[in-house]
């Protein structure tokens, strides 16, 4: 007898498949793993196969059209996918292959404020030193650096730093950047940092003269200082002396005290401001101070009577440790009593007919190269009238 027997052929094929990358901070889902499978030798559409697989690592789902799902913050790693597809018509007919995924984390993590003084300019620590790379510190030179966004005035560095360009004003700057891993391009991660530029100058002071004989204060160094481009309110920063010199003393109002008796000379006093807001933000300058001694001594001159004139009251003040020149001073009367006159040359007049007694006579000198130099002494000026029987 004979009889025929029909061989139905078909094929399936499940192809290996190269590995997808995919960055696990933010989690993705990568194309279907049935993209180079076939069926009879044809792509085929999902509902042609039955899809099964191994166990899946934790963060990856396997779907029914065969694409695979990665859970954000799905730990760096290689992870293999063993997956077999069926025939629906002919469930005998079955193939395996693997896909794998490559997990790679990036995170390009937002910084803090970072102030810079934007008078003189300045760079900001490096953008890259609290982003990581697969959950560990970033090293530079496993990641590309592109800026996105950076306002003008401020330069993103190769190196991540940032650089504020001198004279740059006042404000809060964000920078846009984005970082890819060098060995997986397509993994890149965007942050901003917020750089905060803040102006403060501190302005050398033209020298402010002081009589150190019997010493004093100068005006405040901060009356000329700046903070964002605005008279600074002493209250809104810090004063730190870095080098005054010996007899000086820079006071926490600005203000330098002079001690008595500090020789002459020119003492520069150096300080430092800085912003309270932000302490990193600072400037140094200078202030000069002239010490000029002058001196006014107080007199006693000899009796005189009414009609005459006293010596010069001038005789016995100083200038810098010797007898005054009367044309380096200028002589100022404060207190002449009535029927006395104090004459330019330093002289006093009585007028006759003044009765006895005694006359305080105040006067001022002033030193003509520096004319706030200034001293006041008191001449006391005894009539004493002879009687006339």
């Amino acid at each position: 007898d004979t009889a025929t027997a029909n061989v139905v052929v078909t094929t399936i094929d499940a192809v290996n498949d190269t590995p997808s990358v995919v960055n696990g901070t933010t989690g993705a889902t990568v194309p279907t793993i049935f993209t180079n499978d076939t069926l009879d030798g044809v792509a085929f559409v999902p509902t042609d196969v039955t899809l099964t697989s191994l166990p899946l690592a934790a963060g990856l789902t396997l779907n029914a059209d065969g694409t695979i799902t990665v859970a954000p913050n799905t730990p760096a790693g290689t992870y293999p996918v063993t997956y077999t597809i069926c025939q629906v018509a002919n469930p005998a007919v079955c193939d395996t292959a693997v896909t794998t995924i490559v997990v790679a984390t990036i995170d390009a993590i937002n910084d803090a404020s970072t102030p810079i003084n934007g008078t003189p300019g300045g760079s900001t620590p490096s953008v890259l030193a609290n982003d990581t790379l697969n959950g560990s510190p970033l090293n530079p030179t496993d990641a590309t650096l592109t800026p996105v966004s950076v306002p003008a005035g401020l330069t993103l560095n190769a190196d991540g730093t940032i650089t504020v360009a001198p004279a740059t004003a006042a404000g809060t700057y964000p920078v846009v950047y984005q970082i890819c891993q060098v060995a997986y391009p397509s993994i890149c991660d965007t942050a901003t940092s917020s750089v905060v530029v803040t102006t403060i100058d501190a302005v050398n002071d033209t020298p402010t003269p002081v009589n150190g004989t019997p010493g004093g204060s100068t005006p405040s160094v901060l009356a000329n200082d700046t903070l964002n481009g605005s008279p600074l309110n002493p209250a809104d920063v810090t004063l730190t002396p870095t080098s005054v010199p010996a007899g000086l003393t820079l006071n926490p109002d600005g203000t330098v005290t002079v001690a008595p008796g500090t020789p002459n000379g020119t003492y520069p006093v150096v300080y430092q401001i800085c912003q309270v807001a932000n302490p990193a933000v600072c400037d140094t300058a200078t202030a000069t101070v002239v010490i000029s001694a002058i001196d006014a001594v107080n007199d006693n001159p000899p009796t005189i009577s009414s009609g005459g004139n006293t010596q010069g009251v001038v005789v016995n003040d100083t200038l810098n440790g010797i007898l005054v020149v009367p044309s380096a001073i200028t002589l100022t009367p404060v207190s002449v009593p009535v029927g006395l006159t104090l004459n330019p040359d330093g002289t006093i007049t009585v007028a006759p007919n003044v009765p006895s007694g005694s006359y305080p006579v105040i006067y001022t000198i002033c030193e003509i190269a520096v004319p706030t130099n200034c001293d006041s002494a008191t001449v006391t000026v005894v009539v004493l009238n002879p009687i006339d029987a």
